[in-house]
């Protein structure tokens, strides 16, 4: 099994406020958590001596994208990710990379949050938060 560092050669593509796709990966130090889960349903019986359910619709995904701030115009984190809040846009992710044939994670997601914080003597970090709307496309890039 192939084990991936999540900073060098991740990449992660958010769309600003126009809908085009911003390369946010030099900043980003922080992807996660992505995955699958389902909601569920109780169907438990009177006659049931124990709860029992059954697998319902997906759940939407919370993801956190965590990084360095930086305020570069067009494209860097701090004009891209505060002109969507409050907006659906697609996020791409590659955790191995963006290379031809390698995976690509992909889904519309409203973004919840955008925040920054630092410490005294720290690196300025920023924070945002998206919540999945829809299902995710598990592909490559091309």
């Amino acid at each position: 099994m192939a084990k991936y560092q999540s900073s060098g050669s991740s990449r992660v593509w958010v769309d600003d406020a126009e809908g085009i796709p911003r390369d946010l990966s030099p900043y980003v130090e922080e992807v996660g958590p992505l995955g699958t889960a389902v909601g569920w349903l109780d169907v438990t019986g009177l006659s049931d001596p124990a709860q029992r359910v059954i697998a319902g619709t997906r759940a939407a995904q919370e993801m956190v994208l965590r990084g360095l701030f930086d305020d570069k115009a067009v494209d860097g984190p701090d004009v891209v990710l505060a002109g969507v809040v409050g907006q659906v846009v697609t996020v791409s992710y590659g955790p191995a990379g963006s290379e031809s044939s390698q995976r690509q994670i992909s889904a519309e997601f409203l973004c919840l949050s955008y925040r920054i914080t630092s410490r005294t003597g720290d690196k300025v970090r920023f924070e945002a938060r998206f919540l999945q709307d829809g299902g995710a496309t598990l592909g490559v890039w091309p």
